[in-house]
């Protein structure tokens, strides 16, 4: 099973440049390029959030149309740049809903089982994985249990060293999920974005795979008391190999520029 995991396109619309200086919506149309000529099509498409940068319909339609052009099946979570309702409205078959509102899914069509995990707090740059999602995430391992299982979502359950970053990442429910993901004994992997940086950690004995910005990165710097600051490293995106009874194997594939 081969996937490509998307994160952190941070999709303006109408040719807006983040920051006066990135045009997240053409990275994202170079993304989509790049996924269409690659020699052997990924199964599934996993698009670990902020989709966009202010939330807007306009942003996730301009996504749902670059997806589209795929063909590919695609799953989806929620980033802290993006919010629930328009999602829904806008991307609704990329997306689960738990019966307390959060954008949480199960998809058992393949050999492996993938869940993703809504750790947003509309508002707020850091996640959290509060005790209803945690009580969904157990229910859902549990009827798992016979199965391998890829997770995917926003926040990463490690800490990076990169302070700044850190201090917006999962602040709530990191243990529990470890706790989980050890209990379970079958869980491949957790897939992440939020930190713009390809990153490799463990959380309850399982890979962590943190997939660098498909628009723009963060730079390396484990400096304490420094500010986060862009980076000039190309968009990129990840491709994971997942095969039964083996390891992840996770390649990272940059992005061009274009003119």
């Amino acid at each position: 099973m081969l996937i490509a995991q998307i994160s952190d396109s941070h999709v303006l619309a109408g040719g807006k440049r983040l920051a006066g200086r990135f045009d997240t919506g053409a990275a994202f149309d170079r993304l989509i390029d790049s996924l269409a000529r690659q020699p052997v099509q990924p199964d599934l498409i996993l698009f670990s959030g902020d989709l966009g940068e202010d939330a807007t319909e306009e942003e996730y339609r301009h996504v749902a149309a670059g997806l589209g052009r795929l063909g590919r099946p695609v799953l989806a979570v929620p980033g802290n740049h993006d919010a629930r309702a328009p999602m829904l409205a806008c991307l609704p078959e990329f997306l689960g809903r738990t019966p307390a509102g959060h954008l949480c899914l199960c998809d058992t069509r393949f050999d492996i089982a993938v869940v993703g995990l809504d750790t947003l707090v509309e508002g707020a740059p850091h996640g959290e994985l509060c005790a209803e999602r945690l009580a969904w995430l157990s229910e859902t391992l549990q009827h798992c249990a016979d199965r391998e299982v890829l997770i995917f979502m926003h926040h990463p359950p490690i800490t990076t060293g990169m302070q700044d970053m850190d201090s917006m990442g999962l602040l709530r429910g990191r243990e529990e999920l470890a706790r989980l993901v050890a209990a379970h004994g079958r869980v491949k992997a957790i897939l992440c974005g939020h930190m713009h940086r390809a990153i490799l950690g463990t959380c309850g004995g399982v890979p962590v795979r943190v997939a660098p910005s498909a628009s723009h990165q963060i730079a390396f710097d484990l400096r304490e008391g420094t500010s986060f600051a862009f980076s000039d490293e190309p968009p990129q995106y990840m491709m994971h190999l997942l095969q039964p009874g083996t390891p992840i194997v996770s390649h990272i594939v940059p992005v061009g520029t274009g003119a």
